[in-house]
């Protein structure tokens, strides 16, 4: 189903966004990447002697900044900067062990063979997320593979704007952007950004993660339908 702000009760019948171009979160959204990146965080926090949260706890980390997640668990200053560096050692071994989820591939495949430009918004490290794509056979499928720089200041809603910069440098249609994501955080820095969000049922969200999401899809094949819809409505707007 399909879930929207404008009308939450009716799922099928949805206020379709106008959409000239689609970013897309990568963790949580493109690949089940929760098995990787927990592992990382278990080595880099028992590598100090450091209490390690429980797995529900642990999943809620996967796809924020690894600032923001090593700072929620208490931890600053040096220490926290050497677990960030710890993590990032550990995770650069198994970056490309996560499986997509199922469908998601086919459907980046056919939005680039219809013509819709792409590009991933992602909190990962910029070389690992192209080095993934690759991995995955989407190099070619994005215009623009953006990911996080070193920089704690690095954010969601920066990864955004660097991806909208270089689209539009590419003489991309920026006029109508939205980003798929799977949690809060892909809200927080659409929102930050100023531009619509669209959360996908098979993430990691936590229960109310996406409740201020312009729209919610449950399966690909909703995700399928409402962007292509989008897309459909975009090109009236443009041409009437």
């Amino acid at each position: 189903g399909i879930v929207t702000k404008k009308a939450p009760t009716t799922r099928g019948s949805h206020v379709s966004l106008s959409i000239s171009v689609v970013l897309f979160d990568v963790d949580g959204t493109i690949v089940d990447s929760a098995p990787a990146v927990m592992d990382a965080f278990r080595g880099a926090l028992s590598h100090y002697g450091l209490p390690i949260p429980d797995e529900q706890r642990l999943r809620t980390y996967v796809g924020p900044p690894l600032w923001y997640s090593f700072g929620d668990l208490g931890y600053e200053g040096e220490l926290l900067a050497n677990l960030v560096t710890g993590y990032r050692s550990r995770y650069q071994d198994h970056y490309l062990d996560p499986e997509p989820f199922p469908g998601v591939i086919e459907l980046l495949h056919e939005l680039r063979d219809k013509g819709v430009a792409l590009a991933t918004a992602t909190s990962k490290q910029a070389p690992m997320a192209l080095a993934q794509m690759e991995h995955l056979g989407l190099s070619s499928v994005f215009d623009v593979i953006a990911g996080a720089t070193p920089d704690p200041a690095s954010s969601k809603a920066t990864v955004i704007h660097e991806a909208l910069t270089r689209l539009k440098a590419r003489g991309v249609d920026t006029s109508h952007p939205v980003i798929v994501g799977d949690s809060v955080w892909d809200v927080r820095g659409a929102q930050e950004a100023g531009i619509p969000v669209i959360g996908v049922g098979w993430g990691y969200a936590t229960e109310d993660g996406l409740d201020e999401a312009d729209a919610v899809c449950e399966t690909v094949e909703d995700l399928r339908t409402y962007l292509l819809d989008g897309v459909a409505k975009h090109a009236r707007d443009r041409d009437s």
